[in-house]
């Protein structure tokens, strides 16, 4: 296994990814036969005190998946991992229900945000 210490969008290769994207927190890695894989092993904890500068509260008002609330909040379906990962949802395939609140990360904190993640994850 070689450790590339690069992300995706980083080797010439291989698609480039948006930002949002789960992928681009992590590094690739190489085997021997030369197919890149991330270790999916890496995880990413939030503090359970986030400054409340940092997100706003959504109240879920119909049973929905998680990329529809991404959507809804970011336009792109793509952060549906932030929004449970801040949220600590252990479940995605599971539907919100009605009446729940979540913590929404606001915009403008995004980019930095996901790079802090993506620096941390990696050390």
């Amino acid at each position: 296994m070689i450790d590339f210490g690069k992300s995706q969008n980083d080797i010439p290769d291989l698609v480039t990814l948006d930002f949002s994207r789960y992928e681009n927190i992590f590094k690739l890695y190489k085997d021997s036969n030369s197919i890149y894989f991330y270790n999916i092993l890496n995880n990413i904890q939030v503090p359970d005190n986030i400054d409340k500068q940092y997100f706003y509260i959504v109240r879920i008002n119909r049973k929905i998946p998680w990329t529809t609330i991404s959507y809804e909040q970011y336009a792109t379906i793509d952060l549906w991992w932030l929004i449970c990962l801040i949220n600590k949802i252990d479940n995605p395939i599971k539907f919100v229900e009605p009446g729940t609140e979540l913590k929404i990360l606001k915009r403008s904190y995004l980019p930095a945000i996901l790079n802090i993640m993506q620096k941390t994850i990696n050390l």
